[in-house]
């Protein structure tokens, strides 16, 4: 990150890498959306979300560490960031879903603070845009730098039916990626525009946290060593002059 984009981000809670996909990444991915869209059970639904993205091939396994995003999230999370949780969701109209999340009151799962020059962040999402976000079309929307609010957010920019004039659609061409903190006050506007939403969120976190309670198998898939290494389970790193017995931590004498 440079330090504009650091600041930015810091100011914001939010960032978009503009068109980082090329065509052909976006064509394969939107193909595989198009096939399991229509083996789902709703196909035409309003709004669906699909889960286990990382059983639809290869080119949604490459999003895991793609280059264009590595940078990022280390420059948010660290170099030993993990990936949390995936899943994709279409909206072809309505859809709305409220505001969740704030920088008050805290989390320990969700929260953001700077600490000696680096930042601290529990969730990090990064949407993936695979078709248009036109701007008023709806989609994803948030409250820019509530995520260090200090206040509990009002009823008043709760609903995202009526919203309020602070809540801000983010619109952005296919290929883009969104990366925002969980702590920012975030949801869903109804979607408008003729042509449906797809999203895939792949949702990172530091390497000792959980947020989904599940874990992903680094030896399922063709997975590369760098993408073995993002999805490792959570641990904490022990000093190495420190030695274990039996599951214990045993300090030298």
């Amino acid at each position: 990150m440079t330090e504009e984009e650091r600041y930015l981000f810091d100011v914001r809670g939010y960032m978009i890498l503009n068109q980082v996909l090329s065509e052909k990444e976006l064509v394969a991915l939107n193909a595989t959306f198009d096939e399991k869209q229509e083996r789902s059970e709703n196909p035409n639904a309003g709004r669906a979300r699909y889960l286990g993205l990382m059983s639809w091939g290869k080119d949604y396994r490459d999003l895991i560490d793609h280059p264009a995003l590595v940078p990022y999230l280390e420059g948010i999370l660290g170099d030993d960031f993990r990936l949390d949780h995936d899943y994709a969701e279409h909206m072809i109209e309505g859809g709305a879903g409220e505001l969740h999340f704030n920088g008050t009151p805290y989390s320990t799962m969700y929260h953001y603070n700077v600490q000696d020059n680096k930042i601290h962040c529990g969730l990090v999402s990064v949407a993936w845009a695979l078709k248009d976000v036109p701007s008023g079309a709806g989609g994803f929307c948030c409250v820019p730098g509530s995520h260090k609010s200090s206040f509990p957010p009002p009823i008043s920019i709760t609903c995202v039916g009526e919203p309020s004039v602070c809540v801000e659609q983010i619109s952005c061409a296919a290929g883009s990626a969104v990366i925002f903190t969980e702590a920012l006050r975030h949801g869903t506007l109804a979607w408008t525009a003729p042509t449906q939403r797809r999203t895939l969120f792949y949702k990172y976190s530091p390497r000792y946290i959980s947020w989904w309670g599940t874990y992903y198998d680094p030896k399922a898939y063709d997975y590369t060593t760098s993408q073995q290494k993002v999805l490792r389970a959570p641990y904490i790193s022990r000093p190495s002059n420190q030695k274990t017995e039996k599951g214990y931590i045993i300090s030298p004498s």
